[in-house]
């Protein structure tokens, strides 16, 4: 931890949140408290870690692990880290990478033999390869992306403690039966433009167990998680029960706890990880740290500096204005700014951070109500720490 106070630290940040109006503009002048902003969102827990100087600063707790409960959230509770699992999963594709093993700019249907990108008029002028995939420009459109924490949840999530039964390759191809809404194909030119879609991840996911030959989980245990002692981190699921034991409950739309506690997704590589912001803090200084040239632990310094360019431009996104691998981007030299945030049917979570200052957060939510939220609770942390954040 730094040598900063971090009760009054923490104190200012937990009565400075920036309220936000229904429709997501900020009320700048205005401010209120955590605990009042939980209860007007009907959140029951919330976690955040703050990055300082390239290290942890402090890590603080609020709230119960279920609504009404009485277990309090601490530091050491697991939340479901929705898409920002895409940035652990993407750093440990960079590794196979930097082994020789996989190349960016290959076609990655030469690799993959558990299923294959549908050939058509698209990819006739360019191909899918890693570089797109990581970065979401491959063209690619899915029958899995679009849907919203509002809609009902879709059939192929399974509750806490039951594994998912239905495979990447049903939810691709849209077998009959598999609550999607269409089939995966390539609706653009390979890297002539940025769009968001799981299904990018989802062939990542099987682009790793079919070079590796390994699970999914076992390979980034084996990768990135056990290398960085993230000890409270998983793409298990079911969570084991160590983990499980101290996991929230997650909470849908409308604040009501989800049956058997939370949601189980078979997209392990896109959304699978369960986390603590104190975790994901420390692979983020890792990378930071790879990327001023301090480590090699995971990445080279050349690997890093990859991850963190700017691939394709990102348009009408209020947060980024370009992607990198695994991650968004906005700003340049000390303004450089790397965000992914993350939302499922019963959780929020954001990550942000500034890798040429050392500076940085990750809040995660037990709940999908959470999502302005995530954003109050940021804004507060950067007027603390001088952050060149506006929204």
């Amino acid at each position: 931890m730094g040598d900063r106070d971090t009760s009054d630290s923490t104190q200012r940040v937990a009565c400075g949140l920036v309220p936000f109006e229904a429709d997501g503009q900020p009320r700048w002048k205005e401010r209120a408290g955590l605990t009042d902003r939980m209860r007007y969102y009907g959140v029951p827990g919330v976690s955040f870690t703050v990055i300082e100087g390239y290290e942890i600063a402090w890590a603080k707790g609020h709230g119960t692990l279920r609504s009404n409960g009485d277990a309090n959230v601490t530091p050491m509770t697991l939340f479901h880290a929705g898409s920002i699992a895409k940035v652990v999963s993407a750093a440990a594709l960079l590794k196979l990478v930097q082994g020789g093993r996989l190349m960016l700019d290959e076609d990655v249907n030469s690799k993959l033999r558990s299923w294959y990108i549908p050939d058509n008029e698209f990819t006739l002028r360019e191909k899918v390869t890693l570089r797109r995939l990581l970065s979401h420009s491959g063209g690619l459109e899915d029958g899995f992306t679009n849907r919203t924490p509002s809609d009902a949840v879709p059939q192929y999530l399974t509750p806490g403690g039951v594994a998912p039964s239905i495979t990447i390759q049903q939810l691709l191809d849209a077998e009959p039966g598999i609550d999607v809404d269409g089939h995966t194909r390539v609706t653009a030119i390979p890297g002539s433009q940025y769009r968001y879609a799981n299904a990018d991840y989802a062939i990542l996911e099987l682009l790793i167990r079919d070079v590796t030959g390994k699970p999914f989980p076992t390979f980034m245990l084996e990768t990135i998680l056990g290398p960085l002692g993230m000890t409270s981190s998983t793409y298990e699921q079911p969570l084991p029960p160590d983990l499980r034991a101290r996991a929230v409950t997650e909470h849908d739309h409308s604040g009501k706890a989800f049956a058997g506690d939370r949601l189980h997704i078979p997209l392990l590589a896109a959304a699978g990880l369960w986390t603590t912001p104190s975790d994901m803090a420390g692979f983020v200084l890792e990378m930071m740290d790879s990327y001023r040239g301090k480590s090699r632990q995971i990445l080279s310094r050349a690997m890093a500096s990859e991850m963190f360019s700017k691939q394709i431009e990102v348009t009408q996104n209020p947060l980024a204005d370009a992607a990198g691998f695994g991650i968004q981007l906005s700003g340049e030299g000390k303004g450089l700014c790397i965000v992914h945030t993350g939302g499922t049917w019963g959780s929020t979570s954001i990550l942000w951070a500034y890798p040429e200052t050392g500076q940085g957060a990750i809040i995660m939510t037990n709940s999908a109500t959470g999502n302005l939220m995530r954003f109050e609770i940021l804004l507060s942390i950067a007027r603390e720490f001088g952050w060149p954040l506006e929204l």
